[in-house]
């Protein structure tokens, strides 16, 4: 920049050529014209904006949560790339910048030969249950995706009065519902049930069991005949929004004969045995950030489960890691303290 002295009071103002003349403070100042900077990218604009939220959100804080972050960094030995403690103030951007981390594992082969494994199963978001009596059954149809042999139910039950003994079996299906005899079964005294009707797990040996084909349809049918309108076994069971993605709520009125289904509807029921020399068995998938806040985990357009408030600063509080039970398809939305949402989809 250069201050130009005129002794004949000419005034240039504007650009010519390369440089610039203008008045400043009542005189004339020349300067060269600036070089264009580069026109940001819509990610560079994005993260740009990110940060000033970051900001924004670390600047709102207030001082007991910003006494509880430091705090909480010195616990925790929260370090930088270079092993430096960090402050509150850079854990706090820290909270906000970083990214979910989504981790998929998967129970894999080769397996112990005999090892008792879970397979199929729905054991969240039980609302109601289904009632077993004299002539009246309850069923639960699934596919395994892998063949096993199939030798103990873990089911949800309760009870009302004394119901007697309380049989449940594996049946084979026409591919909608129980057809056949038992392919294999298992007792369980249904007078020594919970009478809490909030359930309890319990544990049905299945005798030898019986091997099931992998993608093949099956049917678990449970019935207590001895008991009566008074006198009731209570599978615990979703009604309105169960989300097994591989089967359904059955249920009959004549003893087994003719079935009916229930959809969108499950019973709470948990398929174990022994599994080939070498299989996939489920998959788990990890969510992992500095502070989880909520996890909502969705099948299709039904909740299979959900956390809130996993961390909180007024409670002094953070959540680092949640593990769900996934399938393929399956959707996750999660959250992060600052209340960043993050979709994820299981593949």
């Amino acid at each position: 920049m250069v201050k130009i002295i005129n002794p004949l009071g000419d005034v240039k103002i504007g650009r010519q050529g390369e440089v610039v003349y203008q008045r400043k403070y009542g005189e004339q100042i020349r300067r060269q014209v600036a070089p264009k900077r580069a026109i940001a990218s819509e990610a560079q604009v994005a993260h740009r904006q990110l940060y000033k939220n970051a900001l924004t959100w670390r600047s709102q804080l207030s001082l007991p949560n910003r006494r509880y972050l430091d705090g909480y960094c010195i616990a925790n030995g929260i370090v930088d790339g270079y092993h430096i403690p960090l402050p509150w103030s850079r854990f706090a951007l820290k909270l906000y910048l970083q990214g979910i981390e989504f981790v998929i594992t998967k129970t894999t082969g080769p397996l112990i030969p005999g090892e008792y494994a879970r397979f199929e199963f729905y054991n969240l978001g039980d609302s109601a249950y289904g009632s077993l009596y004299s002539t009246q059954w309850k069923g639960q149809t699934f596919i395994p995706q892998v063949a096993h042999k199939v030798t103990t139910l873990k089911l949800k039950l309760y009870r009302v009065g004394l119901p007697g003994t309380v049989t449940y079996s594996v049946r084979a299906t026409d591919g909608t519902h129980p057809i056949g005899g038992d392919l294999c079964l298992g007792t369980i005294d249904g007078n020594g049930l919970t009478l809490d009707t909030g359930g309890l797990w319990y544990e049905i040996t299945l005798g030898a069991g019986t091997d099931l084909s992998a993608m093949t349809k099956y049917a678990i049918a449970g019935r207590a005949p001895s008991g009566d309108i008074s006198n009731q076994a209570h599978w615990r069971s979703n009604t309105t929004g169960g989300t097994y993605p591989r089967g359904n709520y059955e249920e009959s009125s004549d003893g087994g004969v003719v079935w009916s289904s229930h959809m969108p509807g499950d019973f709470m029921f948990e398929e174990w045995g022994t599994p080939p020399p070498t299989s996939v068995i489920e998959r788990l998938l990890h969510i992992r950030h500095p502070s989880l806040l909520k996890v909502v985990h969705k099948r299709g357009d039904l909740i299979v489960s959900g956390y809130d408030t996993l961390s909180s600063l007024d409670e002094e509080y953070l959540t680092k890691q949640v593990g769900l039970d996934v399938d393929e398809g399956d959707t996750i939305e999660a959250t992060t303290l600052p209340g960043i949402k993050y979709p994820y989809l299981v593949r």
